[in-house]
């Protein structure tokens, strides 16, 4: 006997093994794939249980009469339905599991059970974990969704599919009479992985907000698509990004391709305007200006590197406040040659355009800036006012933030931490020090010069009673993608700003692409966008009020209809002495006029006010005789005569403007100060 049980236990043979192997059963060990929330625990995403139908086409009599019985009942083709339940696939194996229909509805489920048995014969249901989306299309292209065989396509269900999904498990027990496991008598058991839950930095109340604002500015501007982003200025945290039209993540089946695409993260567009900041902030660094250095902007043209660049409003002599708060592109570019290629290239790599800006976003654009080595001649003629640069919407957001709080330069993210489901954090977010790009003293210069754009110029319609906010309009022609040159009539919309001045809290980007209206500025078009986010979310964060001190009558300077990035000039105290060296070899500050013979020659004050008449008049070093009040309208002796035959210069001033005046800007191309 002793004999006999060693033998059973070492060699017991086939029909002992068949035998033992009907004691025993296995089971598929599964759980839910990992929950998507938002920073306050809102489900964006989450697995649930549904039935699906399936055959076992072997124990069927007839699949033909099977498949077209069913099929009607379930809103399948009976032909397709047939094809497959064939008893051999196309390699001739045989066929042991077939879907019939996965994920039934309730009538589905209860149409199945009034089947007639010998219908249901081969047939079973069997549970299914199908992802669902409670909040629908609401940050669709952040959140991404899985496909019908459980791999996660775009946004965060693919980027971090591989903590979202669960590795099934198994357990191998003895059964009872019933084929039910038996726990205590199981023989190997592995348990399931993964499941891990997605915490993001997203508030779903704010995502809605910019959601709806983007679909309304839409509808106004009459314009096919829209993107926006809101993030924490202080951390970097993505609060809110959107593309617009969007998509529903149930349905996601029934979209077209191009709806899929998050253009907030792959889109790159030229910045235009809204890229002056890195100018005006490089220059105020460096200390090669203040805000009350006078820049002579040339009366409106300017050709410094064979490309003539104008400007709507025709400024003189302007402090750099007012430059910059009227969006001058002659003075930016007088700006830029004050750094110089070398710098101006520094500058523009230190706000991190080249590179990707969030870290979540592998299919970020890095955007488009050539290195120094392969600019052209007209390059410091277009970038330093946002012409030969291309960025995201992040990139964007990420150099506002840099004035914003302080200084430093950080990358975005929205994604805060990953949680197992034993509560263990398998990721968290870390936060990298922060690189210090601008002195403290810069950052809250360019502050208060960013908040001159939303009192007093193209940014009003931006401005919120209850805070005061920073912020740069832009309006960019769109480059043709398939010739050199721009598409008439086709341009982008944007505002970057942040508020509140105080102690900023927020930075937001908006951008609006192809407006079809006349007034399809920046200001006009995303402003009002940005103004209806902003508010609301900093008063739900009850974020303490910054109004805005001024006399609500004062300054009400009202932009141009056709020059967004532009505002009635200002005249100043006078104050300030007017800087009268030149920039570089080119003397871009003075105006310095020849004759033909090569002499210095009187430049042209025509529509310049008293104060900036009389700048130039000081840089000079001639006497004057001024005459009325408003602008210039006549000067004697004329533009072009020889500096040394004048010692002095009557002019005389008019609120009205001549006719030949007025004809000439009516002429003037509206396009031209767009940028």
């Amino acid at each position: 006997m002793a004999i006999k049980l060693i033998l059973v236990h070492t060699d017991p043979g086939s029909q002992l093994t068949a035998e033992e192997s009907a004691h025993i059963g296995e089971v598929e060990l599964r759980v839910p794939r990992g929950d998507i929330l938002d920073r306050e625990g809102g489900l964006f995403a989450k697995d649930h249980c549904l039935w699906s139908l399936w055959a076992d086409p072997r124990v069927m009599t007839d699949s033909q009469m099977t498949a077209i019985t069913l099929a009607p009942q379930f809103g399948l083709d009976d032909g397709e339905l047939a094809a497959r339940l064939t008893k051999r696939d196309e390699n001739d194996k045989q066929r042991k599991f077939v879907w019939v229909k996965r994920w039934l509805t309730e009538q589905d489920i209860k149409t199945y059970e009034s089947l007639d048995p010998m219908l249901q014969y081969g047939l079973a249901l069997k549970k299914e974990w199908v992802r669902y989306y409670p909040e629908g299309e609401l940050a669709a292209h952040i959140v991404g969704f899985v496909n019908r065989e459980g791999n996660g396509c775009d946004g965060v269900e693919m980027s971090y599919d591989k903590l979202l999904r669960c590795t099934s498990g198994k357990q191998r027990s003895r059964v009872d009479a019933n084929r039910n496991i038996l726990g205590s008598l199981t023989i190997e058991y592995t348990g399931p992985e993964g499941g891990d839950a997605v915490h993001l930095t997203i508030d779903k109340t704010i995502q809605r907000t910019l959601e709806q604002a983007l679909d309304k500015g839409m509808v106004e501007s009459k314009a096919p698509q829209a993107m926006g982003i809101v993030v924490d200025v202080k951390t970097g945290a993505i609060l809110a990004m959107a593309t617009r039209p969007a998509y529903d993540l149930n349905n996601h089946g029934n979209v077209g391709g191009a709806n899929f695409r998050n253009r907030a993260a792959e889109f790159a567009f030229e910045p235009g305007s809204s890229f002056k900041i890195v100018t005006a902030s490089g220059a105020l660094e460096e200390g090669l200006l203040n805000t009350e250095t006078r820049i002579f902007c040339e009366n409106g043209s300017f050709n410094p590197y064979g490309h003539t660049i104008r400007d709507f409003h025709r400024l003189g002599v302007e402090p750099f406040s007012n430059c910059f708060a009227e969006s001058s592109n002659i003075a930016m570019i007088k700006v830029g040659a004050m750094l110089g290629p070398e710098r101006m290239e520094q500058w523009i790599q230190r706000f991190g355009f080249g590179t990707r800006a969030c870290i979540d976003l592998p299919i970020e654009s890095k955007g488009i800036f050539h290195a120094r080595t392969k600019w052209s001649r007209l390059t410091m003629g277009s970038l330093p006012m946002g012409q030969e640069i291309a960025v995201t919407i992040p990139q964007l957001a990420r150099a506002f933030c840099v004035i914003a709080n302080g200084g430093y330069l950080r990358n975005l993210y929205y994604v805060d931490r990953v949680v197992a489901r034993d509560g263990t954090v398998s990721y968290e977010h870390q936060h990298e020090e922060p690189t210090r790009i601008l002195s403290d003293a810069t950052a809250k210069t360019m502050k208060e010069l960013c908040h001159l754009v939303v009192l007093h110029g193209t940014g009003k319609p931006a401005s919120i009673p209850e805070y005061r906010v920073g912020g740069k309009t832009g309006t960019a022609q769109i480059a043709s993608p398939t010739s050199r040159g721009f598409l008439p009539g086709k341009f982008t919309a944007i505002f970057a700003g942040f508020a509140p001045i105080a102690d900023p809290k927020l930075c937001a980007v908006i951008v609006v692409q192809e407006p079809d209206i006349k007034l399809h500025f920046g200001g006009s078009v995303c402003g009002p966008i940005f103004k209806n986010v902003v508010r609301d979310a900093l008063i739900r964060m009850n974020v303490p009020p910054d109004p805005v001190n001024e006399n609500p009558g004062a300054h009400d300077a009202t932009p141009d209809a056709d020059d967004e990035d532009t505002l009635v000039a200002r005249e100043t105290d006078g104050a300030t002495p007017v800087i009268t060296q030149p920039l570089d070899d080119l003397a871009l500050v003075a105006a310095r006029s020849v004759t033909s013979e090569g002499e210095p020659a009187l430049p042209s004050f025509a529509g310049m006010t008293k104060l900036q008449a009389k700048a130039l008049i000081d840089q000079i070093g001639i006497r004057w005789d001024p005459r009325g009040a408003g602008r210039v309208i006549e000067q004697d002796p004329p533009a072009g005569a020889s500096l040394r035959d004048v010692s002095l210069c009557r002019l005389t001033f008019s609120s009205e403007a001549p006719e030949e005046t007025k004809t000439n800007e009516a002429k003037q191309s509206p396009k031209v100060a767009r940028l």
